[in-house]
């Protein structure tokens, strides 16, 4: 059989598995905890989000685990749409073929009285980045793209799209943290371990 979803999910390297096998067996503690197995696998904790901090060139305190993808797309989006709201910014841009966890949470958000434009995807499967420039206004509070589409693999410019983003971002009189588009390609030095 050949496997073709990995971007839904992938088998796990023999590195990271080999990594993950003690965790799973034998510090298994709940690292909120205040027994010394919680407290042991509260530090293997740390010690892992160190490591992905510097694979990743940020700061360990912006590494969040979470239990997968969607309630990772949902937490950064509510977040960044919510400090959008505070700054009286409501509109939202994504891409017509988003994943289903971004793409229902717009929806919610919609019902909050976000106003969300879905760019239209081109034949090649993507986006450009001057599609997100036309787009772009100057209530709004946050762009949104995957960087690899799930369902048919083409790539997105995310490079070209984060830019046109710090552009605008930068032509605005007030602070923009929820305009980082991607830290791993917004980043000039990024590396990966």
């Amino acid at each position: 059989m050949i496997y073709a979803d990995n971007a839904a999910t992938t088998k796990m390297s023999p590195v990271a598995l080999a990594a993950m096998l003690p965790a799973l067996e034998d510090n298994y503690g709940n690292p909120s905890s205040l027994h010394s197995v919680g407290q042991h696998a509260a530090e293997l904790l740390q010690s892992a989000r160190e490591t992905m901090a510097r694979c990743l060139n940020c700061k360990p305190r912006e590494i969040l685990f979470t239990s997968g993808g969607s309630e990772a797309d949902n937490q950064a989006l509510l977040s960044a749409a919510e400090l959008g709201r505070l700054k009286g910014k409501k509109h939202i841009i994504s891409t017509a073929f988003e994943h289903h966890a971004i793409l229902h949470s717009l929806k919610r958000l919609e019902k909050q009285g976000f106003e969300v434009t879905l760019l239209p995807v081109g034949p090649t499967g993507t986006v450009t980045a001057q599609q997100v420039k036309e787009a772009i206004r100057p209530d709004t509070c946050l762009v949104t793209v995957m960087y690899a589409n799930n369902e048919i693999g083409s790539i997105l410019p995310i490079e070209e799209i984060g830019a046109v983003c710090r552009g605008a971002c930068c032509s605005t009189p007030t602070p923009c943290r929820q305009w980082d588009t991607c830290p791993l390609t917004s980043r000039p030095s990024t590396s990966i371990c």
